[in-house]
């Protein structure tokens, strides 16, 4: 029991692409799910995913779809979203960090 009780329902975010595990999980329990991989993995766990929904009975379209990738996948950020993709994160590693794709994923996103 949460002290204080929370004043609103606390989303629940899974991440993962285990098919029948956490693919599951993500049906039954999630208000939100996050993925790494390519559009074809993307796409299938995506699927997988929306067997999940149909198997207990839960609408796929109630749970947001976010997908990991890498910096220079920008020429492929309307294929993710044609794909289901809700949200894009962009995953950057130091020591030197290199901002100038960042900026081409804004720049998408600002013209869509």
């Amino acid at each position: 029991k949460l002290d204080p009780p929370p004043v609103r329902d606390i989303p629940i975010l899974i991440g993962g692409g285990g098919e029948k595990i956490t693919l599951r999980l993500v049906a039954e329990h999630a208000q939100a799910w996050h993925a790494f991989g390519s559009l074809e993995t993307f796409a299938h766990k995506s699927s997988v995913l929306d067997e999940w929904c149909k198997k207990i009975g839960r609408d796929p379209s109630t749970i947001l779809r976010s997908i990991g990738v890498s910096p220079g996948a920008v020429h492929h950020g309307d294929e993710y979203v044609a794909l289901g993709a809700d949200e894009i994160t962009i995953g950057i590693t130091g020591p030197d960090l290199d901002l100038d794709p960042i900026e081409k994923w804004i720049a998408w996103r600002d013209a869509a």
